[in-house]
Order: C-alpha cells, then structure tokens, then sequence
C-alpha cells in the first residue's frame, strides 16, 4: 500500500485533445502540453448525483424504508492557485499561467497556426466614429494572408509602435468587411476613450503586423496581452489538465476555465485562484507519462510580485454630480480581490436505469467584480474620503450619474516597476464606499466592470450589454 502525498503532485496543461476534449494517449509535443507550478491546496473531484425513493403510509406497520439510485455523475470540479510570474522569453513576454488566461477568455489555442503575419503592411491608420463609438483599424499593404478570416473573425492586434498609444492599438478586435490581400479592417473592443485620431502609427519591424486568434498575445517586445475583447462565446477553448500525484496519473477530460480571482494580500506574492469544470475524471498512465515525457518544463526561475508594491488609480469616466470627469483618486491599498467569472453551467442527460454523464457545458454571464480595501484618508485631494464625500454628495444632489457612476480602474499589480501586471477596466460601476470603523478607520469600494461605448463627446460614455471591453491585462517584464 503506498500514500499519494500533495507535495509530491505535478501539473499538466494540454491541448492534446480530441474534438469532444477528450485527452488523447498519444501526440504530445511541447507545443500543446506545459507544466506549470500550483501552490499546495490544489483540488480536484467527481461526484455522483442520487435519487432517493422513500415511502410514507398509515397504519400500524407501516414500510418505512428507502431505496437509493445513483443517477449521474456531477461534473468534475477542479481548483489550484498559481503564482503570477512573467518572463521575457527573448522575443516575448510570457508566463506558465498564459494558457490558463486564455482558456478563461478565449477560444483558440495559442500556436504558431493562429498568428497570421501581414509583412507587406505600409500604413495604418485609426479612424473614430462619433456617432457610433467604434473605432478602426486598417492595415493597407499587398500580399497580407487573408486565410480563415471573414466578417466578425476575433483577433487580437501585435507590433504596432506609438509614442503614446501602443496599449490601445495593440489590443483586441474583430475583422470589419470581407478583408483582402491589401486592405484589412478591425474594429478596436477597446477603443480611445477620447475619440481622437491616433497618428503615426508604425510597426515594430517594417511591414510587420500580426493577429493572434488566440485571446493570450504577445504584442509588443515589452508586454503580453489578454482581454474579455474575444470572449463572447458559448463555449471556450478544449483542455485537459494531468495531475501527477506520486505515482498516479489523474486525466481531466473536456475542462473549461470558469473562473480567476486576484487577491490582493498586503504581504502576500500576487496569486490567481483557478477554478473550472470538466466531464469526467480517469486515471490514465499512458497519457500520463507521454505527456511528461514530452511537455514543456515548468519555469522556476521567473520573478515574482509582491503585492505591497501595487498601486491603483480611479478616473472618473463620467461626471460624478460637482466632480468633474476625468478627477482621479489614488488608492493605497491595504487588500483586495478581482474576479473574472464565466458562470459555466452544465447540460446532463436524465435517461432512466443508467448513470447519466455530463454531455457539454456552456458558458452564461461573464461577470468581473472585485473589492479594493483602503485606509479612509481625508485632508487632502483625490484620496478615499474625498471619493466617499464625493459619491454622497452626487446621490443627495439628485445628480443621475449617481445611478450608474463610469470610472475607469487601473490596478498596478506590482507597482512602478519593470516587472508588472496591468489589470484596466475602462467602465466599472463603483458603490458608496463602505466605512468600517477599527482602530484606524477604513473603506471597502465595490465595483463591477462592464462593457461601454466611448463617446467624443463629454460625459457621454454609456454603459453597453454587447460591449466586450470589460477587462484587458497586460504582463510586463524585464
């Protein structure tokens, strides 16, 4: 008899698998397989559903017994907590944890099949419409590779240089018109709040553009990207996740990435808590060992962030009663959280006198919420108490933007420094600050981040259902 012990637990993300995400037994290459580190407390289990019949009658010997069905099996739940940990890998920036991302916010995989490279690009331009929000990109050139996009095709934009706007136009879009083999159009999920042309756009090498169909990009030689920007999908990515516990291999089949909560513990190193879903729970060491033998190495030597260092910044979209749009609050944190959450639901047949399998999931509202958690500071401007006052004093001056307040949150997780994650939310909702009174009086600020439309015009950024610009992050590293 031997004892399986966590500590000696080991962590497998793979693509290997088959078109109902079934993880194959064989054709595992260091492309589609990778291990990644997980804290201990990881956790993975499938339960089984049970129907009870019972009996009730009168009289003076009654039956009283109860007989018990095994109906279906529940699906496979599974959760574990990564460091947050960039790297430069020489021509990108990249983390264990990108393809953790890009299950929770996309559909395709990250290879090399879905990076299209438009070297014959010239000129790109960005245009804003007024009237409807919408911002464009064109990439104007000859020759550009064309297969496998048409009309509403998400991609994310790399290799755009500005001296001010490279996060904007390096970012998230879907393909506008029918593109050719010289004129390419993408309309921006993340537009510039402002409306205003961006100019001299260039690339990083000359003629260079890319579109990674993947929702993980690696944009520029100083950051990668991710965003909700290609997210509206009823289901997402396929994988299958391998844990090595001692010596036994447990396959995750047909997972999907649910959920992503940052914590933001003052002396704690930046974690994401991971959780999702899957259809079944095997032990298979053929699979197993293939995928050891041929995965990608855990990196362990990439930095880590210590929370203390983050920063956070509240800029008013909108209008807040007497306080101007665009007045930023600067927020020291003393804890937090933001979560990302597909709010996965599971579809199981309900055949009688056999043991139901889940069949499918699919995906339902894409909900990110968070909390900021601060020292209640007052005496001098733009800090919590002067967010506090003023949010009071819009809701009692009957201001209608109390209602629905726009700011824009910029969480810096890991500060001012060159190794850095950049968690923008251009629209979240915030509540009334909450007071709680300990020996030094502190605050909670509830949000929620949203889609919206940007407006050219003053405090007339709106709040959009069909917007998908809730959330965008960026890695950065030296």
């Amino acid at each position: 008899m031997a004892l399986n012990l966590s500590r000696n637990s080991r962590v497998f993300f793979t693509t290997n698998v088959n078109t109902y995400g079934v993880v194959q037994n064989t054709g595992f290459t260091a492309a589609n397989t990778q291990e990644f580190q997980v804290l201990d407390g990881f956790s993975f289990s499938q339960n089984a559903n049970a129907d009870t019949v019972t009996i009730s009658e009168a009289g003076t010997a009654p039956v009283r017994g109860q007989r018990s069905f095994n109906s279906s099996l529940a699906p496979v739940d599974f959760s574990f907590s990564t460091y947050v940990r960039p790297y430069n890998a020489t021509t990108s920036i990249s983390a264990e944890e990108s393809v953790l991302w890009n299950a929770l916010l996309g559909v395709e995989d990250i290879k090399a099949s879905n990076v299209l490279t438009t070297t014959g690009v010239t000129t790109v331009t960005y245009a804003f419409n007024a009237g409807t929000g919408v911002a464009t990109l064109t990439l104007a050139g000859s020759a550009m590779p064309i297969a496998g996009l048409s009309t509403g095709t998400q991609v994310v934009v790399g290799g755009l240089v500005h001296a001010t706007d490279t996060a904007i136009i390096n970012a998230a879009g879907s393909i506008v018109g029918t593109p050719t083999a010289t004129s390419i159009v993408i309309a921006l999920a993340n537009p510039k709040a402002s409306g205003a042309t961006i100019a001299a756009i260039t690339m990083a090498t000359a003629g260079t553009v890319k579109l990674y169909k993947s929702a993980w990009a690696p944009v520029t030689t100083t950051h990668s990207y991710v965003s909700t920007g290609g997210s509206n999908y009823n289901q997402l990515q396929k994988f299958g996740l391998i844990f090595l516990v001692d010596t036994v291999y447990y396959v995750i089949d047909n997972c999907a990435m649910n959920q992503a909560s940052i914590d933001f513990g003052l002396d704690a190193i930046a974690t994401i808590a991971w959780t999702g879903q899957a259809t079944s729970l095997n032990t298979n060491a053929t699979a197993g060992a293939a995928a050891l033998a041929a995965a990608t190495v855990k990196n362990t030597v990439a930095a880590f962030i210590t929370n203390k260092l983050s920063t956070v910044t509240m800029t008013l979209v909108n209008a807040l009663g007497a306080t101007a749009a665009g007045t930023m609050y600067n927020i020291a944190l003393t804890g937090g959280n933001v979560t990302i959450n597909n709010n996965i639901t599971y579809v199981t047949p309900a055949n009688l006198g056999t043991i139901n399998m889940p069949i499918t999931y699919f995906t339902g509202t894409r909900a990110i919420s968070g909390t900021l958690n601060a020292y209640l500071k007052t005496g001098t401007s733009n800090e919590t108490g002067n967010l506090l006052a003023d949010t009071l004093a819009a809701i009692t001056s009957g201001n209608s933007n109390a209602i629905e307040p726009m700011a824009a949150l910029v969480i810096t997780v890991g500060g001012a420094g060159a190794t850095k994650v950049v968690l923008d939310m251009p629209s979240v909702t915030i509540t009334v600050p909450s007071v709680d009174v300990q020996a030094v009086v502190s605050t909670a600020i509830n949000f929620t981040a949203a889609g919206s439309t940007p407006s050219s015009t003053a405090n007339a950024n709106t709040f959009s259902l069909d917007k998908t610009n809730d959330i965008a992050i960026r890695y950065y590293s030296v």
